[in-house]
C-alpha cells in the first residue's frame, strides 16, 4: 500500500502540484496528454500524488498549461469532493517553474503552511509533515532517483544553503540532491519572497531563486528521503513503471 502523509499536530496545508510543463523529456508518453496523466501501474501519476495528501490537504492547487482541459476534467472527476483549484498558464508563455509556482501561490491560503511538489515525483516513504522542510535524495535513497541540478548544504539537520550544479548530476556524483518536494510552514514569508523576486525579475528557478531565500530566513529541516520515483524523462518513466510493479 502506498500510504498517506500525516502531519504533526493535525495541521492542514495548501498542496501545490506543479503540472504545467510540456513533458518533452518524456517522449511519446506525453505526446497527447499532460505528464500528470501518465500511467504508473493501473493509475495515473496525479492519482498517486493527490491520494497521498488527502489527510493533510486544506486546499489543492494544480498548476496547469499543456492540455490543461484534460487534466482539469480528469481531476475534478476523480477528486470532486476535495477543494481543488487550478492555476492555468498559456503554453506559449511558459517561463519557469518559479513563475508557475507564483501563479499557483496566488490561490494559497496564507493562514496555513504550503507544500509544493512536482507532478513527475512520487515519494514512496511517508514522513511526518511538520515545520519547514527540504527533502533530499542521498546515495541511500531507493527507487528511481533521477538527476539533480541542485544540492543542499546541511548543518546539524538543517538546510543552510543551496548549491547549483553545472548540468544535471547523478546522485553518485553529489551529496544531498534537492528533491522537488518542499514544505513551507510560513506561507506569508513564501509569498513575500516570490512576489519580491517577480517584481525584480528574479524568478528563473524555484530552488535557486525561492527556496534559497526562504531557508536563509526560516529554519528549515533537511529530510533524507528513503525511497522515491522520479519520472521526468522517458528512461526514468520506464524504470519507474518497472519499480512500481515490484512495489
Amino acid at each position: 500500500m502506498l500510504g498517506q502523509f500525516f502531519s504533526e499536530n493535525e495541521a492542514k496545508y495548501n498542496v501545490i502540484v506543479l503540472a504545467g510543463g510540456l513533458g518533452t523529456r518524456m517522449g511519446s508518453a506525453s505526446d497527447h496528454i499532460p505528464k500528470a496523466l501518465t500511467r504508473i501501474g493501473s493509475q495515473r501519476a496525479i492519482d498517486l500524488i493527490l491520494s497521498k495528501f488527502l489527510l493533510i490537504g486544506h486546499r489543492f492547487i494544480i498548476g496547469t498549461a499543456w492540455h490543461s482541459d484534460l487534466l482539469e476534467s480528469y481531476v475534478r472527476g476523480r477528486f470532486g469532493s476535495q477543494p481543488i483549484f487550478f492555476s492555468q498558464e498559456i503554453v506559449s508563455d511558459l517561463k519557469s517553474n518559479a513563475v508557475s509556482m507564483m501563479y499557483a501561490l496566488d490561490m494559497a491560503d496564507s493562514r496555513v503552511g504550503t507544500i509544493v511538489t512536482f507532478c513527475d515525483l512520487l515519494l514512496l516513504s511517508n514522513p511526518a509533515i511538520g515545520g519547514s522542510a527540504l527533502y533530499l535524495a542521498t546515495r541511500e535513497t531507493k527507487g528511481v532517483v533521477g538527476t539533480f541540478r541542485h544540492s543542499a548544504k546541511v548543518d546539524n539537520g538543517k538546510a543552510v544553503g543551496i548549491i547549483a550544479h553545472e548540468g544535471s548530476q547523478p546522485i553518485s556524483a553529489i551529496e544531498n540532491g534537492v528533491v522537488g518536494f518542499f514544505v513551507f510552514e510560513n506561507t506569508v514569508l513564501l509569498k513575500e519572497i516570490v512576489y519580491s523576486c517577480a517584481r525584480t525579475g528574479k524568478l528563473g528557478d524555484m530552488t535557486a531563486d525561492i527556496v534559497s531565500r526562504y531557508i536563509a530566513v526560516e529554519s528549515t529541516k533537511a529530510v533524507p528521503v528513503d525511497a522515491l520515483l522520479e519520472f521526468g524523462t522517458e528512461t526514468d518513466l520506464t524504470q519507474a513503471r518497472k519499480a512500481w510493479e515490484k512495489y
